[in-house]
């Protein structure tokens, strides 16, 4: 190894900005959920919702409040033909709203489209 290159670590902020995502999310049309999960002070809460993204793995949505990290979250649509729960992976702010990352939970996997796609994509199209 050089003596130029041997110091020389990656910054924190450039680490950050590197996408170490393990599936591609694919952004959502018009899905909206309901949603049942629990707040920060451990109270249930229900609410439609509009789905931001989707991958193998994971849903990310839009709630009006916080929810508890780590708990779980239950999700469907009539609409859609979807139905499921996961676990909170992260919620942050956004303007006046809350977006919550799911990992799923209890066997469910969405199936990516297997072709090219336009984003956004229906929410049910393929089914989870």
């Amino acid at each position: 190894m050089s003596s130029a290159s041997a110091g020389i670590r990656p910054s924190w902020s450039a680490i950050k900005k590197k996408d170490l995502r393990r599936y591609r999310r694919y952004l959502v049309d018009s899905g909206i959920l309901q949603v049942t999960w629990l707040d920060t002070s451990g109270k249930m809460k229900m609410t439609r919702t509009k789905a931001i993204n989707i991958s193998a793995r994971g849903i990310a949505f839009e709630l009006p409040e916080a929810a508890m990290p780590l708990s779980m979250v239950r999700f469907q649509s009539d609409k859609y033909k979807v139905r499921g729960a996961g676990a909170v992976r992260h919620c942050r702010r956004v303007g006046s709203k809350w977006v919550v990352g799911l990992e799923f939970t209890e066997g469910l996997r969405w199936q990516p489209p297997t072709e090219d796609v336009v984003e956004p994509i229906p929410l049910n199209a393929p089914p989870l």
